[in-house]
């Protein structure tokens, strides 16, 4: 491996008050999906002042970061700017936006996923210039826009711009993982017949085929495998065209979020469910399964339409980027780092859907992201930047 681990690590002490210092202003800087406009105002001022060698946005609003190394692999590290909403504040027990302190632990919405990450990835440049190295390769810190709607930000950016190979740094406790299973959004839409509900014998009630299709939900046959288990799928929201009490409904709309194995693809789902469909009508109803595709807009104004689709992926157990990445790791930790897959889709699936190699490794419980006890150890950011910069001084040929 291409770094003095001792060296490496006495690097990041040096910057580590200024590394949690950045990750307490994200934190402090509110990034709903669609409203990163000063979040990334504060990233390009980050990555400037760090001497960062090339800095651009693209039309949606993606921040692309780059040093310069040799003629070797170039490696990005995926951190998205966006975060979840914190729900009810008053169940937080300390404010989500103040990003304090507390017992060794940073505290706020974005603490894990993914602000922690994205200001140790930041800070990664800066531990290679301190160490006076340079990178085998270009090392890219790239920022997407609107991960948590569907991974907008990363599904259009690899459209134009790759790299060699990828880090995703979703919360993984600091461990190497390969592949999660993907998630696919649909809707299920059956029509029927309004009527007053004095007399529903004269309409067609679309509750009752839903109620089939939900039924018959629980009893899928689904592929299986060996890493990732089986896919499921869980009913999530329910619309109905009516808001009268007396009224049968005409149109009801129910959602269902699928999370299937890297072997299940989006039209196979599709055609499951359509299938499903045909079994629970007859009574004058007509249904449709499609992608749940929505509008969106990004804080630099593109509006585009997205379907919630995050793709699976695996990266093989015995493939040189895995493998390697865990010895890099290993060693600059000084502790055996294990391999796994996450529970939850990433940016990673868009990534290797366009061909880039990719891991992930962030800092941070994972059950924590998305909670209102979201908080990430100081440790584990210290820990995430040694890892981090491992990886970018790694030589991959």
């Amino acid at each position: 491996m291409n770094f003095d681990v001792k060296r490496l690590k006495q690097s990041v002490k040096n910057l580590q008050p200024n590394l949690v210092s950045l990750a307490q202003k994200l934190i402090q800087t509110p990034s709903l999906p669609g409203y990163e406009a000063d979040i990334a105002q504060l990233i390009q001022l980050e990555m400037q002042n760090l001497g960062y060698d090339d800095v651009t946005v693209d039309r949606y609003g993606n921040i692309i970061g780059r040093i310069k190394g040799g003629k070797g692999a170039s490696i990005m590290f995926n951190g998205h700017m966006d975060h979840v909403d914190i729900g009810d504040e008053s169940k937080w027990p300390y404010p989500p936006f103040r990003g304090q302190i507390v017992k060794g632990e940073l505290w706020g919405r974005g603490a894990v996923d993914m602000k922690g990450a994205l200001a140790c990835m930041l800070y990664t440049p800066a531990v290679i210039k301190q160490m006076g190295m340079l990178p085998p390769g270009d090392v890219y810190v790239v920022n997407p826009v609107m991960e948590e709607a569907g991974g907008i930000g990363t599904s259009r950016l690899v459209q134009k711009f790759k790299t060699d190979l990828a880090v995703v740094g979703e919360p993984s406790g600091n461990t190497l993982r390969r592949g999660h299973r993907g998630r696919v959004e649909m809707w299920v839409s059956v029509a029927g017949k309004s009527i007053h509900a004095s007399i529903p014998q004269q309409g067609v009630n679309p509750h009752y085929n839903i109620a089939c299709i939900i039924q018959k939900l629980q009893s899928l046959d689904m592929p299986t495998d060996k890493l990732f288990g089986a896919s499921n799928v869980a009913p999530t929201l329910y619309q109905s065209d009516q808001s009268s009490p007396n009224v049968t409904p005409g149109h009801i709309r129910l959602t269902l979020d699928w999370r299937n194995i890297p072997s299940e693809t989006p039209e196979q789902i599709l055609q499951k469910v359509e299938t499903l469909l045909q079994q629970c009508l007859g009574n004058g109803a007509s249904a449709k399964v499609a992608l749940a595709t929505r509008p969106f807009t990004t804080y630099t104004g593109v509006t585009l339409e997205h379907s919630a689709v995050f793709p699976s992926f695996v990266l093989e157990a015995d493939d040189p980027f895995a493998l390697n990445a865990q010895q890099a790791l290993s060693l600059a930790l000084q502790r055996d780092v294990p391999v796994d897959i996450w529970p939850f889709a990433t940016d990673g699936g868009h990534l290797m859907a366009a061909g880039i190699p990719t891991v992930g490794f962030g800092p941070g419980d994972e059950t924590l992201a998305h909670t209102n006890q979201e908080r990430v150890l100081l440790t584990d950011l210290r820990d995430a930047l040694v890892g981090y910069t491992a990886l970018a001084l790694t030589d991959w040929r």
